[in-house]
């Protein structure tokens, strides 16, 4: 197994300027890599909150901060990134934390455990799921899931120009023999995409995506975190996420800037004369965007971990 390299390691905890004593949330523990640091950031008297939904993520990860598990000044909880705001209301936390942060998607640990299916580089079950104790697997999914509905998720979530082909020829194919393995429907996805040979992307790219996504509710996920770690920042606390694609990216963005209510000020009439403190109560503004640019991976990064070339940091300060 390839070891786990933490993406934007230092930039993300930098983002979250945390400080001696802080209260803070890692949603994606995953290879602990941020939640170490984090821990270094908050010392001895302040606290992080783990989430991860695989317990073999966390698991690991009880292994490698058993010190700071024994202290108390981490906590690991399994779940969800929708369940974040019941757990922190329950632990009376809610308007305390200085810091939240998410590295979303799949992980390298992910990709590199074969029999978890998520990835078409070796033949293993059709599975996919995070949270492997329960829930629909990939192979589930595409037993039942309808022509129409399939082609939809492809574009949606894949963004899959060959949608329709790839979903009929799914469908079809269903009707005489289960999709059960990553190899069966990686050779599948070839053979109805039709790609030229020397593309660069591997043609079941984007519906290995797709399928993930959908299995995982990565997007529905991702939206209730957006919400819930927001509201559980204290004044001037800190919301940092590291996303990997388009589609994840886009919503982050989209959802930092209604916090800031640049979308309201739009709709303000200019003809009506306003003083600039009455635009921003107009505004409904609850937060401001750190930097206007997403933060990149250097290209030192990038070459030391070429699943890294895609990723894009985004920070907002609550108000």
């Amino acid at each position: 197994m390839t070891p786990h390299q933490t993406v934007l390691l230092d930039e993300l905890v930098n983002a979250l300027a945390l400080k001696a004593g802080d209260i803070a949330i890692d949603c994606t523990v995953g290879g602990a890599g941020h939640t170490e640091k984090m821990l270094q950031a908050v010392g001895p008297k302040g606290l992080i909150l783990g989430f991860d939904r695989d317990e073999r993520a966390l698991g690991l990860a009880r292994e490698r901060l058993a010190g700071p598990l024994a202290t108390g000044c981490l906590r690991l909880i399994k779940g969800p990134f929708s369940s974040l705001g019941q757990v922190v209301d329950a632990a009376g936390l809610t308007g305390k934390i200085a810091g939240v942060c998410a590295d979303i998607g799949v992980s390298s640990m992910h990709l590199d455990e074969v029999e978890r299916g998520f990835s078409f580089q070796n033949d293993a079950p059709l599975d996919m799921r995070m949270d492997q104790e329960g829930g629909r697997t990939a192979a589930e999914l595409l037993a039942d899931i309808e022509l129409d509905a399939l082609t939809q998720l492809l574009r949606d979530y894949g963004e899959e120009p060959k949608a329709r082909q790839i979903a009929k020829r799914i469908v079809h194919t269903r009707d005489e023999t289960p999709i059960t393995t990553t190899a069966q429907l990686a050779a599948l996805v070839k053979a109805a995409a039709a790609y030229p040979t020397a593309s660069r992307k591997h043609p079941a790219t984007r519906t290995f995506q797709a399928l993930r996504i959908a299995v995982n509710d990565e997007l529905g996920e991702l939206q209730s975190m957006l919400d819930s770690g927001f509201a559980v920042l204290k004044p001037h606390g800190r919301f940092a996420i590291i996303s990997f694609h388009s589609l994840e990216d886009r919503l982050v963005k989209h959802g930092f800037l209604a916090l800031t209510g640049r979308r309201e000020r739009a709709d303000i009439p200019r003809d009506i004369p306003l003083r600039e403190i009455d635009v921003v109560q107009l505004m409904h503004v609850r937060g401001q965007i750190i930097k206007p640019f997403p933060m990149l991976p250097s290209e030192a990064q990038i070459r030391a971990n070429p699943r890294a070339r895609s990723a894009k940091l985004r920070t907002i300060e609550k108000i």
